[in-house]
């Protein structure tokens, strides 16, 4: 399902903030390393969404959960403050390399943070880190990997975020796919989405934003 008609899309697109000359080379590097899921990088009407949630909050620390090749982790470096901090999480050696190498052309790369692994061996690090005094509280979160985990990052914000912080969830409409969910990935967005309505510790809103992205606030 074609969430937003592809000429209301172009026609925000081209009425937003335009990407940086870095973005632009991204995204064709992408299109090269992986042509056939090039779409999973987030586009320049989202990354601008990011950004700007970044700058309205004052975010000093965003965590990210998937790093892909880094177009994300650079819109919320964009974001943040001058001192401010990404620290993105990935598990994939040579999308993580194209993203570094793109990270380092330009000065916000210099605020982010690759943290390669396990998804699950990174929350315990940083838990460790923020209870030892190490490093603070997360102020932001974006969720974009495995889909199937996306409760497991969900539950790990409350522990890594700052109460009144932020989390933003990447592909909460999955196609169209919840509407009448089929197979195991429409089934877990799905699932996942009715875990987020009925937690009460969060004010949230779901967003058509290209393939629908949710934002909640910790209270």
């Amino acid at each position: 399902m074609e969430i937003t008609p592809a000429s209301i899309h172009d026609y925000c697109v081209l009425h937003s903030s335009q990407p940086s000359p870095t973005q632009v080379e991204l995204v064709e590097a992408t299109k090269r390393f992986a042509p056939h899921v090039a779409h999973m990088q987030v586009g320049n009407m989202e990354g601008k969404f990011l950004t700007l949630i970044a700058s309205l909050m004052g975010a000093n620390h965003v965590l990210e959960f998937g790093t892909f090749t880094g177009y994300s982790a650079l819109s919320l470096a964009e974001g943040v403050s001058e001192n401010g901090k990404v620290v993105t999480l990935d598990r994939d050696p040579k999308a993580v390399a194209i993203a570094k190498a793109h990270w380092g052309k330009c000065a916000e790369g210099k605020k982010i943070e690759s943290l390669l692994g396990d998804a699950k061996e990174s929350i315990k690090l940083l838990e460790a880190e923020i209870a030892a005094g190490k490093r603070p509280h997360f102020d932001l979160a974006f969720i974009d990997a495995d889909k199937a985990a996306y409760p497991l990052y969900w539950e790990a914000c409350f522990r890594l975020l700052r109460k009144g912080g932020a989390i933003l969830v990447d592909n909460v409409l999955w196609s169209g796919g919840v509407l009448h969910p089929e197979d195991a990935s429409d089934h877990a967005i799905h699932n996942f989405n009715q875990l987020v309505l009925r937690d009460a510790r969060v004010q949230k809103v779901m967003l058509p934003i290209r393939d629908g992205i949710c934002l909640a606030r910790i209270i």
